[in-house]
């Protein structure tokens, strides 16, 4: 794992005029996303982030996002999964993300994941006790139904039919 300095990983949502991510805070614990989309906005000129196929992780992620809570004065929503999928397959054995869960549940803030991994299944137990005192939300991105076209348009994410059966 190739680890990246950061500063500062729960921050004020500078996207809270849109419906669809009514959240205070954003949080991201990798850079990068492996799932190779090719319709991802993300690894445009825009960002200008270079080798965004290439998951990093932000060293020492959970001492500062535990900082990161603690010092917030207003309790919130942070959206997880906007710039790097939070599922990517390196979480599967740092679990970094279920970690994060934890201490924004003992923080009491609300989650909302963005995420096209049915590896948020894992995390079952850590979101219902989040959702006894603040909202949770978890979103899977499924392009398409078929896992044949899936695997030729998103070629390293979970298939569609594992998607579905983790939102089941």
């Amino acid at each position: 794992m190739e680890w990246i300095e950061a500063k500062t990983i729960v921050t004020g949502n500078k996207s809270m005029n849109y419906d669809y991510l009514a959240a205070e805070y954003t949080m991201n614990i990798y850079r990068g996303c492996s799932h190779g989309c090719v319709y991802c906005f993300a690894r445009g000129e825009y960002y200008k982030i270079p080798d965004f196929d290439r998951v990093r992780t932000k060293k020492d992620a959970l001492r500062i996002i535990r900082d990161d809570l603690a010092r917030k004065v207003k309790k919130g929503i942070v959206t997880t999964g906007g710039m790097s999928d939070p599922y990517n397959p390196q979480e599967r054995e740092h679990k970094l993300t279920r970690n994060a869960l934890e201490l924004i549940n003992a923080y009491e803030f609300g989650i909302c994941i963005l995420t096209k991994s049915d590896l948020a299944v894992r995390d079952i137990d850590i979101l219902q006790d989040i959702k006894t005192h603040s909202p949770v939300n978890v979103s899977f991105s499924i392009t398409c139904a078929d896992d044949e076209l899936s695997r030729a348009i998103e070629p390293s994410a979970p298939v569609s039919s594992r998607r579905f059966a983790a939102i089941k």
